[in-house]
């Protein structure tokens, strides 16, 4: 029974150790961005901000935008979703529409969709500046 106990906690340790150094890893790769400059994000990336604060790309979900060199009645639009997280605090959805609502506030920054690229997952350009 000792031994089995033993055991368990051993196992738990040790998961806990490689989920805590994959977490770090994780974070060490992250890329912090600068605010003020365009940066491209690809789909399911996430960046960090200059407070510690991360954003993450996470999709197109609708795109209706007329393609590169075709002749289309309507232009169309693109909404683009992004989840936004202060440092240590709650995740929030933050939703953008191009061209309609290119800018959004988020927390302390402002997020600004500059283009989206034509492609089946496409990156998207983007700027981060201060909130008014």
């Amino acid at each position: 029974m000792i031994r089995t106990t033993l055991a368990a906690v051993i196992a738990a340790a040790a998961l806990t150790a490689c989920a805590s150094s994959a977490a770090s890893s994780e974070d060490s790769a992250m890329r912090t961005i600068a605010t003020g400059t365009s940066t491209t994000m690809q789909q399911g990336e996430t960046v960090r901000l200059p407070d510690g604060a991360t954003l993450r790309f996470v999709a197109v979900p609708q795109d209706s935008r007329c393609p590169p060199n075709a002749r289309c009645i309507r232009a169309g639009d693109a909404d683009l979703e992004f989840v936004f997280a202060i440092a240590g605090g709650p995740q929030a959805t933050v939703k953008a529409n191009l061209p309609e609502a290119p800018s959004k506030n988020m927390g302390a920054w402002r997020l600004t969709v500059e283009d989206l690229a034509f492609e089946e997952r496409p990156p998207v350009t983007l700027r981060i500046d201060p909130a008014n």
